[in-house]
């Protein structure tokens, strides 16, 4: 969404308010967001759970930092938590200083610090949101204020705001002077001077002091009291909110403040991009021209990259001339905002920015008459949509999902990363961070020490399939079946295009798909990868807190779809029966009911069982790639197909992109393709030779998720286990798979009281002996209780109805809540269930109350009189 532009008038805008929580309020707290334009909004005691995502209440302009309530060190089960919100242009991140004695206190108190660099990214301007509950020690008190003095007297801090519920309601407060609307105006100011007798009393006010700082909030309570505090080294203007976001509560009024800050940095603006609007093509004419193309007199003399390259050339002069060129953009704003809407939303934030540049009453008059106009359409732009969604259901689901998606969406990269000792806010050098930090999974492409060599009980497989080739028919049916909802790759050919004009474009396809099958070569073209960072957990300003993903031309992943259609059923007779991923009617299901079945029956008849789980370091990304085709060709690829396959492994490149940046183009020294259709199947064929680890003891895999078994008697058994072991440590070094030795334990499951023990070592370090476990989202313990697991998905289905009931206040049609509840709550309950399927009444009971509060629920919003 647009973001204000602070850097031009040095003001900066901050709303405060204690909530006394949000939890019952987030949907008004969302509409009233939207409805105004501060820079930084800070809460306290907003009671948040970490089952509550940021975009539930709050849209996509902020950057959100929350504190909630550690409930269990602080023993309250309610209550609590701080929240700062700032926009996203301001560049804001987590203050990377915060002290020992600070974090030491989190169960006394909630503090959250946060930094936006200003103009020479060198100093910084701090913004600390702290919520102290009452009847504190002053020690909690002192540690704090010790902690932020630390903070700002050795750190390079321009500005500072201090802002919080600090809950001392006997220190005086008494401005200096009648307050100034003026904030340039040297003469006046609008401190408050601070009168207490307690030795809480005088950490405070000697500690604002010790700052340079002053107390700016003015505003008493119902109780002619002030507990909420805004204490800066900057000159502000506090005045009472008259449109408070949540209902206000009377012991502590909420307030904005005006502050005149030296200037901030500029925002990471998304790099403007032209492209073609395919949405609005003329496709009757694109398809007329692409069937009245000659394409054999342009392609067949060709070879496959100079064919590839005349066929995008002539396709993109058809597009040009048919398709309207538009500016890429991104508003950011929700999804049911209509282009009135925006206007209005606009015009309030131009009215808004008049208002801080200037001071004049007049101006605000008009920002208030748009904002109440905002309110009206975006109350009923929302309402409409809605009922969109819930008429969609039936007919297309993705409607909805887009507006779960909606809520349930992440922010994306901050304008601040670090990687190892470098930290930047430019584009191109985050995109050059990325990319190294994801380079660097991969092994080099020197040739190995140890070289592979077929299974010994095993001659090379007889030849399965050297060639194939493909019909117009064929291409045009994969074409057909593509999701539109996808983007386009890097060749910027979107599915919603190349479905339109699937039955013109098959015929150029079938030429060029067939020649590299003929030729044995998969075009550079297509090698060429976007890689997208995702979030996984951690900092989110930490490149090394991100997994890749690749995003690959929709042409050549048709064409690994059809590839894959004719050698996937050939080789499923070669993947050995313990491979559970990546193979038809197999799953997590499978793989725990072949595990589950023999364990039980083996601790049923007394007998124990050793387990080791074992954990692959990058898998996919440390395949080599000349042992792949070395195995491809084992398992009975050979001729034109294998030649393809050996094109279609090596020398593939990659670079980062974000928001339009991007980095510079790297190699793929070893890996399967991800993101690509066959890279999965290329990976279950490269581990499948594992099986000759283990003579002694049973396996079983889901893709590289590894567990070995064994029932244990007598020390001699657990010998046998260990010589698998050590087995599949020799494995791993001649296939140059690397294994997370501290990922890597063993369970002895058994319900004997006296349980032999044994040392099992992987790589020559010994194994740590775990009692509990999770298996492919099942939690199994050593003595076989699941209760754990029962506990742990029920409260994972209460954390989904809670979110439920939350998106969906206005929805009004039973059919909708049952829709949801089926997909959402369900299926959480329903996974794996032949495996734990609980026998104990009290775990039924447990069970069926959810339903049974859903449906209570459900009720009552269908028939609210009842309540």
């Amino acid at each position: 969404m647009d973001n204000i532009d602070t850097s031009s008038k040095n003001h900066l805008s901050i709303y405060y308010q204690n909530c006394r929580g949000i939890r019952t309020k987030l949907h008004t707290l969302y509409m009233n967001i939207l409805s105004n334009n501060y820079d930084v909004i800070v809460l306290t005691e907003t009671w948040l759970t970490d089952d509550i995502d940021n975009n539930e209440f709050i849209d996509q302009r902020y950057v959100v930092y929350r504190c909630d309530r550690d409930r269990s060190a602080s023993n309250k089960q309610d209550g609590g938590g701080v929240l700062v919100a700032v926009l996203r242009g301001l560049r804001p991140a987590l203050f990377d200083k915060v002290t020992t004695a600070n974090a030491s206190q989190s169960k006394h108190l909630e503090h959250i610090l946060v930094e936006i660099p200003s103009a020479n990214n060198i100093k910084k301007h701090l913004i600390s949101a702290a919520y102290i509950p009452p009847r504190s020690s002053a020690d909690v008190y002192e540690k704090h204020f010790d902690s932020l003095q630390e903070c700002v007297i050795n750190s390079l801090i321009d500005s500072f705001y201090i802002i919080g519920d600090y809950n001392i309601p006997d220190v005086i407060w008494s401005p200096h002077a009648p307050p100034s609307l003026d904030l340039n105006d040297d003469t006046k100011s609008t401190p408050l001077t601070g009168i207490g007798s307690t030795f809480t009393h005088s950490l405070l006010l000697n500690s604002i002091a010790l700052l340079n700082a002053s107390q700016y909030n003015g505003v008493y309570n119902e109780n002619g009291k002030i507990l909420d505090l805004f204490i800066s080294n900057q000159r502000t203007i506090i005045q009472p909110s008259s449109d408070p976001l949540v209902p206000p509560d009377p012991h502590h009024p909420p307030f904005s403040a005006l502050v005149n800050i030296p200037s901030v940095s500029k925002a990471m603006a998304r790099l403007p991009m032209a492209k073609y609007n395919f949405y609005k093509a003329d496709y009757d004419l694109i398809n007329i021209k692409i069937k009245n193309t000659d394409w054999e007199a342009l392609l067949q003399p060709l070879p496959v990259d100079s064919c590839l390259s005349t066929f995008y050339n002539t396709l993109d002069e058809i597009i040009k001339t048919h398709t309207p060129f538009s500016k890429s953009r991104v508003n950011g704003f929700p999804v049911w905002f209509s282009r009135s809407l925006i206007r209005t939303f606009r015009d309030k934030q131009k009215a808004w920015t008049k208002w801080k540049r200037f001071g004049n009453l007049i101006d605000y008059e008009k920002f208030s008459q748009l904002r109440s106009a905002f309110k009206k359409k975006c109350k009923q732009c929302h309402v409409t949509y809605l009922n969109t969604v819930e008429d969609s259901i039936s007919k297309n689901v993705k409607h909805f999902w887009t507006y779960v998606s909606n809520l349930k969406s992440k922010p994306g990269i901050p304008s601040t990363m670090q990687y190892l000792n470098t930290k930047s806010n430019d584009p191109v050098t985050i995109c050059n961070m990325f990319s190294s930090f994801f380079q660097s999974a991969f092994e080099s492409s020197s040739p190995f020490l140890t070289q592979w060599e077929p299974p010994p009980k095993y001659c090379s497989r007889d030849i399965l399939i050297s060639s194939m080739s493909f019909t117009e028919g064929e291409i045009s049916k994969e074409l057909k079946n593509l999701d539109t909802s996808k983007g386009p790759g890097p060749d910027g050919l979107p599915p919603h295009f190349l479905k339109l004009t699937s039955g013109s474009i098959c015929k150029p396809l079938y030429i060029i798909y067939n020649k590299c099958m003929t030729e044995g070569v998969f075009p550079k073209v297509w090698k060429c990868a976007n890689i997208t960072p995702v979030h996984k957990s951690g900092s989110r300003h930490n490149v090394e807190q991100y997994r890749p993903i690749s995003i690959l031309s929709t042409l050549s992943k048709v064409f690994e779809r059809l590839v894959h259609n004719q050698v996937y059923p050939i080789l499923h007779n070669v993947i050995i029966s313990e491979q559970h991923g990546f193979v038809k009617q197999r799953s997590t299901t499978t793989n725990l009911l072949t595990f589950t079945n023999t364990l039980f029956e083996t601790v049923d008849d007394g007998v124990q069982m050793d387990a080791v789980y074992t954990d692959f370091k990058k898998a996919f990304d440390k395949v080599d790639h000349e042992l792949l085709l070395d195995k491809i060709a084992f398992n009975g690829i050979r001729g034109n197909l294998l030649r393809w396959f050996s094109s279609y492994i090596l020398n593939r490149s990659q670079k980062v992109v974000i928001n339009g940046y991007q980095s510079g183009s790297v190699s793929v020294t070893s890996g399967v393709p991800q993101g690509s259709i066959l890279g999965p199947l290329l990976f279950v064929i490269f581990i499948n030779d594992i099986k000759e680890c283990f003579q002694n003891s049973k396996f079983l895999l889901y893709a590289d998720d590894l567990k070995a078994y064994k029932p244990v008697k007598t020390i001699e058994d657990c010998v046998s286990f260990q010589n698998d072991l050590d087995k599949l440590s020799a494995y791993c070094v001649t296939n140059k798979l690397q294994l997370s030795i501290p990922k890597c334990h063993y369970v002895s499951f058994t319900k004997n009281k006296n349980v032999l023990h044994f040392d099992y070592k992987l790589c020559d370090t010994a194994l740590v002996r775990v009692h509990d476990l999770r298996d492919l989202g099942i939690q199994l313990d050593s003595k076989l209780h699941l209760n754990i697991h029962v506990e742990n998905i029920i409260k994972k289905a209460y954390r989904m109805y809670g979110f439920v009931m939350r998106s969906t206040l206005d929805f009004k049609r039973p059919s909708t809540y049952l829709y949801l509840y089926k997909t959402l709550i369900r299926s959480q309950l329903e996974y794996a269930v032949p495996i734990w399927n609980p026998y104990y009444k009290k775990y039924i009971e447990e069970i069926e109350k959810i339903q049974d509060k859903f449906l209570r629920a459900m009720h009552y919003t269908m028939c609210p009189g009842d309540k």
